[in-house]
């Protein structure tokens, strides 16, 4: 017997096996022959060697020795020369350009070279913000571990952080142009949109930040450089239009110009818009109704007299302060609060939800806004009042009353900033601000009053003065003159609104608990106080024991709910202090808890339950913020010019908008965008090298079934098909 190498050709393949062969003679005419014993399998297999061994063994009559595969020569797969990331960015990029994005930077984008296309750029930026947010030079370093230079047919070697930052310029530049499209985008996809929401955020920087920004309390109370960020965006959380505003600027200021930018298109004109409480008083609402859009609103407590006269509040004010107890004691204050609901008027809708609604109101102008001025000072000019304050503030300080400006500041209502500037007018000459108090100076601003208090020469301040006086009246009277000829003044239109009243009696049992504890702490500081005062007398003046309670009343904003007086001991040493809740101020700021009141446009057609879940349905709005301070990672930004914060925001957004429709795609699974994402990054792309001449090969790791099921959801099951990978895929 021996061992046969037979070679089989199929194709243009040719297969190789070895077969133990016997020679025999045939017995019909004692031809020799061979026949085939055994197929052993390739040539190069260890029982094939030991067959060969054996025979040969046997020819010269020697034992065999059986030969065993030993650790270093047995068959290995083969390692791959490189592994990158692959299956979340390739997804990604699916839905990038499924949406249509990366042909639309392409039109707005300059075309740049060939294997560097600005277009191509930022979406590799977005993607980055999805699965690995980090900053643009991280970003230099963590494309070419990835599979987006094969993708994206991007160089990686180009992909620097001076060419980064050139393209966000570009990206700036195009992001107006870039909004004004994604609308007609998105109604191609999803149809004409439900509704619209609008909200405003902020972010903060690391170091000083660029020229927006500016120091103030973040919508977490962190004391920041911060800038404000302005989002309009649909029913799915979509977004459609953004906006980075200077951290000072007010929320209602920032979304009446959002509104104005797109009052005229079609797109906003038929959804109705829903907007945050920050327009919920009568100027915004105004400035709303001028645009046409069918705005949707929570009025601020201060406007529910006027918007909401026959709310019925009064039925609650019989019900006791919830106990911090068990939950059954809290869950029958809720029933109890829910009974007394039905029987003032309010409908059913839902546990947490009574609705009343109150139709087509016209605002009950006699009632005005609680918050704006006061009835004493409503025929006071504003510079005069100033006046009156910066005189007031002096007089005290000086009698001894307040130990300092700040804290004869605070007690009446001002700001330290505002007060020193205030302070400033009283360098005016004694007749200058009798003519300020008279009215004079009615139609000048602060401004004006103080570049001439500023002047240290008498007769230049006089001349300065009568001159600024005359100006301004000039200029008044040709305001005026111009208004009239123009159209009405818009503040003279009654305001006409639908409105609707809805009380939540979860939230009134937490709002009346957190007062009651409110309370508990002002009374627990207080009494601290008085201790340290009797333990101390001398260290606690009246002037430094008003500023703590002033600081603390302040803090909790109940300045007005109560009543403070300090008087010398009985004994002559030391001083008393009486805090005293006033009762009636305490019960009106309590009347209106678990009441909200919405107003709408008038022709707004919608039932009051539609337009309560509408209003509770701007959390699209919020949860978008979440994503972009989360997953993107929008904060804290590094940038320190303009220009690069606004891209920096622009690339957040898009992210946002890959994040959404990943989620909204996923939704029949039960699972996030995040989750998804965390699992199809297991599955890589590697990178196998081939014989000397040839170009290698890739292919992706193992499906598990999770990625699997995710893939299939999406149909994108041939992104892991290895031979759809070798003809689209071509190594760097």
């Amino acid at each position: 017997m021996h061992i046969r190498i037979s070679r089989v050709t199929r194709g243009t393949k040719t297969y190789e096996y070895a077969q133990l062969v016997e020679a025999y003679r045939r017995e019909a005419d004692g031809m020799p022959a061979h026949r085939v014993v055994a197929t052993l399998g390739s040539p190069g297999d260890l029982a094939v060697e030991n067959f060969r061994a054996a025979l040969e063994a046997a020819r010269a009559g020697k034992r065999v020795a059986v030969l065993r595969q030993t650790r270093e020569a047995r068959a290995r797969p083969a390692k791959p020369t490189a592994t990158l990331r692959y299956l979340d960015v390739a997804v990604l990029l699916h839905l990038f350009r499924d949406l249509g994005l990366h042909e639309l930077l392409g039109e707005l984008l300059p075309q740049g070279q060939e294997h560097l296309a600005p277009a191509s750029v930022v979406c590799a930026l977005v993607l980055q913000r999805c699965v690995d947010a980090g900053s643009k030079l991280y970003a230099s370093r963590w494309l070419p571990r990835t599979a987006l230079p094969e993708l994206l047919n991007l160089a990686p070697d180009s992909f620097n952080n001076t060419r980064l930052h050139r393209v966000l310029d570009d990206l700036d530049g195009a992001t107006r142009a870039l909004m004004a499209k994604l609308p007609a985008r998105y109604a191609e996809r999803d149809g004409a949109f439900a509704s619209l929401f609008l909200d405003v955020s902020d972010t903060w920087f690391v170091g000083e930040g660029p020229a927006l920004a500016t120091r103030g309390k973040t919508k977490e109370g962190r004391i920041e450089r911060k800038v404000g960020i302005v989002l309009l965006c649909n029913e799915h959380g979509l977004p459609l239009r953004w906006e980075v505003i200077p951290g000072s600027q007010a929320d209602s200021t920032a979304m009446s110009r959002m509104l104005r930018s797109v009052a005229g298109a079609s797109w906003a004109s038929q959804a109705p818009l829903v907007c945050d409480r920050a327009m919920g008083k009568t100027a915004q609402i105004r400035e709303m109704l001028a645009t046409g859009l069918r705005f949707l609103t929570a009025a601020t407590v201060t406007e529910f007299d006027a918007y909401a006269p026959s709310l019925p509040h009064g039925p609650f004010a019989e019900l006791s302060d919830p106990p911090n107890e068990d939950d059954a004691t809290l869950r029958r204050a809720i029933d109890e609060a829910a009974r007394c609901a039905e029987a003032s008027g309010l409908t059913r809708v839902e546990d947490n939800l009574f609705v009343l609604d109150l139709g087509t109101v016209v605002r009950d102008e006699a009632v005005g806004d609680r918050s704006s001025v006061t009835s004493e000072a409503s025929s006071v000019s504003p510079i005069a009042r100033a006046m009156q304050l910066a005189r007031d503030i002096e007089s005290d300080v000086a009698e001894g009353r307040f130990a300092s400006i700040t804290a004869a500041a605070r007690s009446v209502g001002l700001r330290k900033g505002v007060a020193m500037k205030y302070v400033h007018l009283n360098k005016l000459d004694e007749q200058q601000q009798r003519d300020v108090l008279e009215g004079k100076a009615e139609h000048c601003t602060l401004a004006d009053l103080l570049a001439v208090a500023a002047m240290d020469d008498s007769g230049a301040r006089q001349a300065a003065f009568e001159a600024t006086l005359a100006r301004r009246v000039s200029a008044t009277r040709k305001l005026r003159t111009s208004r009239m000829q123009s159209e009405p003044d818009p503040t003279q239109t009654p305001v006409r609104v639908r409105t609707v009243v809805y009380f939540n009696p979860e939230r009134f049992i937490e709002e009346r608990r957190t007062a009651r504890r409110q309370l508990e702490g002002i009374d627990l500081f207080v009494t601290e106080l008085r201790a340290k005062v009797a333990a101390s007398p001398g260290r606690y003046s009246a002037q430094k024991i008003a500023a703590l309670l002033d600081r603390k009343l302040r803090e909790e904003s109940v300045l007005d709910a109560f009543d403070v007086r300090i008087s010398p001991t009985t004994a002559g040493r030391g001083v008393e202090m009486e805090v005293t809740l006033d009762r009636a101020e305490w019960a009106r700021r309590r009347r209106y808890d678990g009441f909200s009141v919405l107003v709408a446009h008038p022709d707004l057609a919608m039932s009051a339950e539609a337009l309560c879940r509408l209003y509770r349905a701007k959390d699209a709005v919020e949860k978008d913020f979440q994503i972009i301070k989360s997953v993107v990672q929008l904060r804290p930004v590094w940038h320190h010019t303009d220009t690069k914060l606004r891209a920096h925001v622009t690339l957040c957004m898009l992210a946002l908008l890959l994040e959404r429709t990943l989620r909204r795609a996923l939704e029949p699974l039960g699972k996030t965008a995040e989750a998804a994402l965390e699992s199809l990054a297991e599955c890589r792309l590697n990178f196998y090298a081939a014989a000397k001449g040839s170009p290698g090969v890739y292919c992706s790791t193992e499906l598990d079934p999770e990625q699997r099921a995710i893939l299939k959801a999406l149909r994108l099951l041939h992104l892991a098909d290895d031979d759809d990978l070798a003809e689209k895929i071509h190594p760097r």
